[in-house]
Protein backbone atom coordinates (compact mmCIF):
# COMPACT_ATOMS: atom_id res chain seq x y z
CA UNK A 1 0.00 0.00 0.00
CA UNK A 2 2.94 2.16 1.02
CA UNK A 3 4.93 1.62 -2.65
CA UNK A 4 0.79 2.23 -4.50
CA UNK A 5 0.62 5.59 -2.32
CA UNK A 6 4.30 6.86 -3.10
CA UNK A 7 3.55 6.16 -6.79
CA UNK A 8 0.54 7.82 -7.15
CA UNK A 9 2.78 10.59 -5.56
CA UNK A 10 5.56 10.43 -7.42
CA UNK A 11 2.93 10.60 -10.28
CA UNK A 12 1.06 13.77 -9.77
CA UNK A 13 4.47 15.68 -9.07
CA UNK A 14 5.64 14.50 -12.58
CA UNK A 15 2.64 15.54 -14.02
CA UNK A 16 2.79 18.96 -12.00
CA UNK A 17 6.03 19.60 -13.12
CA UNK A 18 4.83 18.79 -16.83
CA UNK A 19 2.41 21.22 -16.90
CA UNK A 20 4.51 23.90 -15.51
CA UNK A 21 7.10 23.13 -17.94
CA UNK A 22 4.19 23.48 -20.44
CA UNK A 23 3.26 27.08 -19.10
CA UNK A 24 6.00 28.52 -18.88
CA UNK A 25 7.17 27.06 -22.79
CA UNK A 26 3.80 28.90 -23.45
CA UNK A 27 4.43 32.11 -21.91
CA UNK A 28 8.02 32.54 -23.50
CA UNK A 29 6.52 32.02 -27.11
CA UNK A 30 3.93 34.49 -26.53
CA UNK A 31 6.46 36.92 -25.02
CA UNK A 32 8.59 35.90 -28.34
CA UNK A 33 5.59 36.43 -30.92
CA UNK A 34 4.65 39.75 -29.33
CA UNK A 35 8.09 40.85 -29.08
CA UNK A 36 8.60 40.02 -32.89
CA UNK A 37 5.44 41.64 -33.94
CA UNK A 38 6.14 44.76 -32.17
CA UNK A 39 9.50 45.06 -34.15
CA UNK A 40 8.10 43.98 -37.02
CA UNK A 41 4.93 47.12 -37.08
CA UNK A 42 7.17 49.72 -35.40
CA UNK A 43 10.59 49.64 -36.70
CA UNK A 44 11.53 50.73 -40.16
CA UNK A 45 13.99 48.23 -40.70
CA UNK A 46 12.11 45.35 -39.97
CA UNK A 47 12.20 43.20 -43.32
CA UNK A 48 9.16 41.12 -41.65
CA UNK A 49 5.96 41.61 -42.24
CA UNK A 50 4.41 39.69 -39.36
CA UNK A 51 5.94 36.81 -37.31
CA UNK A 52 4.27 33.35 -35.21
CA UNK A 53 5.80 31.05 -32.98
CA UNK A 54 4.97 27.44 -32.72
CA UNK A 55 6.93 25.20 -30.52
CA UNK A 56 10.49 25.95 -30.82
CA UNK A 57 9.92 27.31 -34.89
CA UNK A 58 9.65 31.39 -35.69
CA UNK A 59 7.55 31.82 -38.57
CA UNK A 60 8.19 35.07 -40.61
CA UNK A 61 5.53 36.26 -43.12
CA UNK A 62 7.25 38.64 -45.74
CA UNK A 63 6.28 40.82 -48.57
CA UNK A 64 6.63 39.05 -52.00
CA UNK A 65 8.48 42.09 -53.59
CA UNK A 66 11.68 41.67 -50.99
CA UNK A 67 12.28 38.34 -52.82
CA UNK A 68 11.03 38.73 -56.29
CA UNK A 69 12.01 39.73 -59.55
CA UNK A 70 14.53 41.54 -60.03
CA UNK A 71 15.75 40.36 -57.05
CA UNK A 72 17.78 37.44 -57.80
CA UNK A 73 19.68 34.88 -55.74
CA UNK A 74 22.87 36.90 -54.06
CA UNK A 75 19.79 39.68 -53.07
CA UNK A 76 17.65 36.67 -51.29
CA UNK A 77 21.06 35.61 -49.48
CA UNK A 78 21.90 38.71 -48.77
CA UNK A 79 17.78 39.61 -47.86
CA UNK A 80 17.78 35.95 -45.37
CA UNK A 81 21.39 37.15 -43.82
CA UNK A 82 19.64 40.66 -42.61
CA UNK A 83 16.30 38.70 -41.51
CA UNK A 84 18.93 36.28 -39.16
CA UNK A 85 20.61 39.49 -37.45
CA UNK A 86 16.80 40.70 -36.97
CA UNK A 87 15.39 37.17 -35.78
CA UNK A 88 18.61 36.60 -33.63
CA UNK A 89 18.57 40.17 -31.70
CA UNK A 90 14.86 39.87 -30.95
CA UNK A 91 15.95 35.99 -29.59
CA UNK A 92 19.03 37.26 -27.47
CA UNK A 93 16.37 39.55 -25.73
CA UNK A 94 13.53 36.99 -25.03
CA UNK A 95 17.07 34.04 -23.93
CA UNK A 96 14.91 31.99 -26.90
CA UNK A 97 17.44 29.81 -29.04
CA UNK A 98 14.44 28.76 -32.05
CA UNK A 99 14.49 28.16 -35.51
CA UNK A 100 13.51 30.37 -38.72
CA UNK A 101 11.14 29.42 -41.24
CA UNK A 102 10.80 32.22 -44.18
CA UNK A 103 7.47 32.37 -46.09
CA UNK A 104 5.95 34.42 -48.73
CA UNK A 105 2.20 34.57 -50.07
CA UNK A 106 3.66 33.92 -53.73
CA UNK A 107 6.43 30.93 -53.13
CA UNK A 108 5.02 29.64 -49.72
CA UNK A 109 8.24 28.53 -47.45
CA UNK A 110 11.60 29.26 -49.30
CA UNK A 111 13.66 29.55 -46.31
CA UNK A 112 14.56 27.73 -43.01
CA UNK A 113 17.56 28.09 -40.80
CA UNK A 114 18.45 26.74 -37.21
CA UNK A 115 19.18 29.36 -34.47
CA UNK A 116 23.11 28.91 -35.92
CA UNK A 117 22.55 29.89 -39.26
CA UNK A 118 22.37 26.80 -41.02
CA UNK A 119 19.99 26.26 -43.39
CA UNK A 120 18.69 26.47 -46.91
CA UNK A 121 16.91 28.35 -49.58
CA UNK A 122 14.72 27.94 -53.06
CA UNK A 123 16.61 29.99 -55.64
CA UNK A 124 14.97 31.82 -58.12
CA UNK A 125 12.22 31.04 -60.26
CA UNK A 126 9.00 29.48 -59.98
CA UNK A 127 9.55 25.99 -61.78
CA UNK A 128 8.52 22.96 -60.21
CA UNK A 129 11.84 21.97 -59.80
CA UNK A 130 12.47 24.16 -56.20
CA UNK A 131 15.84 24.07 -56.71
CA UNK A 132 17.35 25.05 -52.83
CA UNK A 133 20.74 25.88 -51.77
CA UNK A 134 22.13 25.46 -48.40
CA UNK A 135 23.21 28.13 -46.62
CA UNK A 136 24.95 28.86 -43.37
CA UNK A 137 22.71 33.13 -42.90
CA UNK A 138 24.96 34.14 -40.04
CA UNK A 139 28.45 33.97 -42.07
CA UNK A 140 26.81 33.66 -45.27
CA UNK A 141 29.11 30.81 -46.04
CA UNK A 142 27.60 28.58 -48.80
CA UNK A 143 27.90 24.46 -49.38
CA UNK A 144 27.50 21.92 -47.26
CA UNK A 145 27.12 22.52 -43.30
Amino acid sequence: MKRILLAIIGLITCLSFSVNVLADNSNTNAKLEQSLNDFAQNDKEADFDSASVKGKTITLKVADDYIEAPVRNGGRRSFLHHLYKQVTKIQKQNGTKYSIVIKDDWTGKFAKMNYKGKGWYTLYGHGSENETEKCNFATLEDGDM
